[in-house]
């Protein structure tokens, strides 16, 4: 208050007013409200000239050892550390010390400038790739494994990314903490949300996670997800006749689908949407299959049975498509190994044989090619 009183501005009163409610906050065991009131008062202070930033840099330490985040704590002292040896700027040029501020901030948390004083450019400010591992990009910059304070700040982002419409809190603690007491689960959610928060304003000063009527969600336009663009395109081929113009939409839809949905996260809720959108993906395939052979390109059709298979192993239905394509391309040799596959696979490992019409179908197809 000394400091704000030498230096004569309303504004300094104001930050450090609140950087001082942040601590109270702290005292009370409210931490979501301390972290958030302190990181405010902080990034305000820098913006006004930085020359109070160091008391608010000291009341985030003292914040955050009350929570026991030691290595917070670590990283806030490295800080205070460097701005003691470039105190003397403060008295010769406030620009020049907001400066030097800026770069120690960006420095110790790896910040790039660009990310702290630009606005975002593009339509959207990131973008998931949710099928297979989880990767997140910024631009074309991806947000490492050492990005993320805890594998549960990523799954945050994830499951927020995965909504379509606000989610509330007693959802998202049932969903991603489903073991856990409700006050602790709340707590962790609260520290996690915030760990998130923190993470996406070093790329952009928007706010993007939002919150109204105790419900959260993603601002609309703000992350694309290669879930979204992959349900687009195939909901809306599935409802039209299949044209050459369609079936590269297909092409490019599936090449999105790298592998199982979300698979990097164990949550029940994941397994009903996996399974969804793996049949989704089989059903793609097959009608994509199903153009090829009636147009006569064979080899795309080919290849796209032969993933079939794997995901469909004891599909009927797929395994007369497949050799429909062999004996088209009069590779009779595939049809009776293709065939011999799947009797041994499905006697094997369901105890089955193949039945009398697929049977009938074999053989009028070995007969038609004369073998």
């Amino acid at each position: 208050v000394e400091a704000a009183q030498q230096i004569g501005s309303d504004h300094y009163f104001n930050i450090l007013n609140r950087s001082f409610l942040a601590l109270v906050y702290s005292k009370k065991g409210r931490w979501v409200e301390a972290l958030t009131i302190g990181e405010k008062a902080l990034q305000d202070a820098l913006s006004q000239d930085g020359m109070i930033a160091p008391i608010c840099e000291i009341i985030l330490s003292t914040i955050f050892m009350e929570i026991g985040d030691h290595r917070e704590v670590k990283k806030r002292l490295e800080i205070l550390t460097a701005l003691e040896k470039n105190l003397h700027a403060l008295e010769k040029d406030s620009d020049v010390a907001l400066r030097s501020i800026t770069s120690i901030k960006r420095e110790k948390f790896g910040l790039k400038q660009e990310a702290v004083v630009q606005e975002e450019t593009g339509s959207y400010f990131f973008s998931v790739q949710m099928f297979g591992p989880i990767r997140v990009f910024h631009r074309e910059q991806e947000l490492d494994a050492t990005s993320w304070r805890t594998v549960k700040t990523r799954d945050l982002l994830a499951y927020l990314a995965h909504q379509d419409k606000p989610v509330s809190t007693d959802q998202i603690l049932e969903d991603l903490w489903p073991n856990f007491d409700p006050d602790k689960a709340s707590a962790l959610f609260h520290t996690t949300l915030y760990y998130l928060r923190r993470l996406l304003q070093q790329f952009t000063n928007k706010e993007i996670i939002i919150r109204g009527s105790k419900r959260y969600q993603l601002r609309p336009g703000s992350i694309l997800t290669d879930q979204r663009q992959f349900k687009e395109i195939a909901h809306l081929a599935l409802e039209k006749t299949m044209t050459e113009n369609l079936a590269n939409e297909l092409e490019a839809a599936i090449l999105l689908y790298r592998g199982d949905y979300l698979e990097d996260l164990d949550y029940q809720w994941v397994i009903p949407v996996q399974e969804e959108l793996r049949n989704l993906n089989i059903e793609l395939k097959q009608k994509l299959a199903v153009y090829y052979l009636k147009n006569k390109m064979y080899s795309r059709a080919v290849t796209h049975l032969h993933q079939l298979t794997a995901l469909k192993p004891y599909s009927e239905e797929v395994l007369r498509l497949l050799l429909t394509a062999f004996a088209e391309m009069g590779d009779q040799s595939a049809v009776k190994k293709q065939y011999t596959v799947f009797s041994q696979t499905i006697s094997e490992e369901l105890g089955l044989q193949p039945s009398s019409e697929v049977s009938a179908f074999y053989k009028k197809i070995c007969a038609i090619n004369g073998s």
